[in-house]
């Protein structure tokens, strides 16, 4: 279930990633219909309603959750123009987008709840099998340790550039550091997966009884975390917050001036999604 979970918040932050954030919006129910459609293979009524749904719920993002990130934002920009931008500042940011991307689903809880209400026994046992098979998937992927290193090394150099444009040599090398030393704890996600994946599966027998989980744990899914995966995913939290505060404070003067045109542009494209009826 924890997926399903997760594809909410990670499909909409890919989304977020690109160049145009009116886009992202535009298209995010769509997207979110289709990852949900790759673990349970709905019908096009469910998709249709779940993406009205979704609708609803991004409109209430729109004055719930858009004016701090255009907040948060602006007074970045007026740090990095004043030539003020400081470890703290970065870490608290950082914090601030730890802490949205963990409450985030919960903006979503009706529709989760509404959506799982109409999935049937042949629908939860093509969600049991996409599960499993995803959860292999990616352990095969970290058990290959050279092209899951250098997966991630491409992503986060994708990510910064986005930002600060072309990366320094010095850089580069604090992102192989962090990519050795700290990897993200794939094995115990996956674990941790499996275990909440199994307390969903002991309440699929009772509509109500599955209801009241999907609700609770779109609400509260910290508390379902194994105590072993949680120490570690912080541990890794606090490793990526130290490697974008050594890059961000060894920006370059170009990367300055890219990064504060970046952030302009995001503002601009988040004030025009929040005017948007």
């Amino acid at each position: 279930m924890q997926k399903i979970l997760l594809l909410i918040a990670v499909s909409f932050t890919c989304l977020t990633a690109c160049s145009r954030l009116d886009i992202a919006f535009n298209w995010a129910d769509t997207f979110i219909a289709s990852k949900v459609d790759d673990y349970f293979d709905i019908s096009s009524k469910q998709s249709a309603a779940l993406k009205k749904s979704l609708q609803h719920d991004f409109d209430k993002i729109k004055t719930a959750v858009l004016p701090d990130w255009i907040d948060n934002a602006k007074d970045l920009e007026q740090d990095i123009s004043k030539g003020t931008l400081s470890e703290a500042k970065i870490s608290s940011v950082f914090s601030m987008v730890m802490k949205n991307v963990e409450q985030f689903t919960a903006h979503f809880t009706d529709t989760a709840v509404g959506f799982i209400a109409t999935a049937d026994s042949k629908q939860l046992a093509y969600f049991s099998k996409a599960f499993h098979e995803k959860n292999k998937e990616d352990l095969e992927k970290f058990h290959n340790t050279k092209k899951y290193q250098n997966d991630y090394k491409e992503k986060y150099h994708k990510y910064f550039k986005m930002f600060l444009g072309s990366l320094t040599d010095s850089q580069k090398a604090l992102i192989e550091k962090h990519i050795s030393e700290s990897p993200f704890p794939v094995e115990l996600k996956v674990k941790n997966k499996e275990a909440v994946f199994q307390k969903f599966l002991k309440e699929s027998g009772s509509l109500e009884g599955m209801k009241a989980f999907v609700r609770d744990f779109y609400a509260h899914p910290e508390i379902y975390n194994d105590p072993q995966y949680q120490k570690a995913f912080s541990e890794y939290q606090r490793n990526l917050q130290r490697l974008i505060v050594d890059v961000l404070l060894n920006m370059t003067a170009q990367q300055k001036k890219e990064l504060l045109e970046n952030l302009q542009e995001k503002v601009s494209q988040l004030e025009r999604i929040r005017s948007r009826s």
